[in-house]
């Protein structure tokens, strides 16, 4: 769905939900679609690195948060903190990964860097590396001079966090200067404006952040016109922004989602109150074993007792 552009533009500004009952760690009123959407996806990305560890599940996650970030605008303030929260959260982990390298061991050093430009996401650094990019990539595109009139909420969740940001954000090994330049320069921006009119309360940052929009806009706008002064430039910085992550569906997708989703659920969503006998579990025992189904017709299966025995080994797993 989010490789259709038009989705990305309704969920933001057309798509409006009054109450969210089933999102409990905050009461959500009057939330945009994609307000929803990225908190639900930042919730997963980070079970994901905490626990799970799936790199399927995390290249998808990312592939739909950049297909959304052009669209980003009218952020909920909550999903704007936690968007903003959680970039720091994971480029701290990323940075502490990445200095757990010794300084001496180039070869090592020059792995990861492999790993990171191949997207082999198998290590805990590769994963932190490809979230926090993605990320930044958000907050790169919320802060455009087309979206950021529509992401005040945004720039002061990234005012809040600034201390850190800025800091993880200089790190030149870790993030190149045209990931991060937008980011820091909008940021250091608002909060000069806060401090300038000695605003200290949140009513009082978003008022200065209302009359100050424009000097932003134009500060974002300084950015770009700076990293597009030569033409190979412009060049590459339209092809940055301009792309989409499409999902090829395979011709028998049953064959890897049935095992993939069981494994979850085994493994992580029940593993702390069910003891599976993981040996036993069989997702497709129809095509295992003695039972061969060929295509032919010169074998023939007996699928009522196979189904049979399928339930009986069903309820016997737990």
């Amino acid at each position: 769905f989010s490789q259709d552009a038009s989705f990305g533009r309704d969920a933001f500004k057309r798509i409006m939900v009054p109450h969210v009952v089933w999102y409990k760690e905050r009461h959500l009123r009057n939330i945009n679609l994609g307000s929803i959407l990225l908190l639900t996806i930042l919730r997963s990305l980070l079970f994901n690195l905490n626990r799970l560890q799936d790199v399927f599940l995390l290249s998808n996650c990312c592939a739909v948060l950049m297909n959304l970030s052009p669209s980003v605008v009218g952020l909920h303030e909550y999903a704007a903190m936690r968007l903003a929260s959680v970039t720091v959260t994971v480029m701290k982990k990323h940075a502490k990964l990445a200095t757990s390298i010794p300084p001496s061991d180039k070869s090592k050093k020059q792995l990861s860097k492999e790993i990171e430009e191949d997207e082999e996401l198998a290590s805990p650094l590769a994963m932190h590396a490809e979230v926090a990019h993605t990320l930044l990539g958000i907050l790169r595109h919320s802060l455009s001079p087309q979206n950021i009139g529509e992401n005040l909420h945004l720039i002061y969740a990234l005012v809040y966090h600034q201390v850190d940001l800025i800091r993880l954000c200089r790190d030149k090994n870790l993030y190149s200067p045209k990931e991060t330049e937008r980011i820091q320069t909008v940021t250091l921006k608002a909060s000069s404006f806060i401090q300038e009119e000695g605003a200290r309360t949140a009513p009082k940052a978003f008022k200065v952040l209302e009359t100050k929009m424009d000097e932003l806009v134009a500060a974002a706008s300084t950015v770009d016109n700076k990293s597009s002064k030569s033409p190979s430039k412009r060049k590459k910085n339209v092809s940055d922004e301009d792309f989409t992550f499409s999902y090829e569906e395979e011709a028998d997708p049953e064959i890897f989602f049935v095992p993939y989703v069981w494994e979850v659920i085994v493994c992580v969503v029940t593993a702390s109150i069910m003891d599976w006998k993981k040996d036993e579990i069989c997702a497709f025992a129809l095509l295992d074993g003695e039972h061969n189904l060929e295509v032919d017709g010169v074998e023939n299966l007996d699928v009522k007792n196979a189904s049979a025995g399928y339930a009986k080994n069903a309820d016997e797993l737990v």
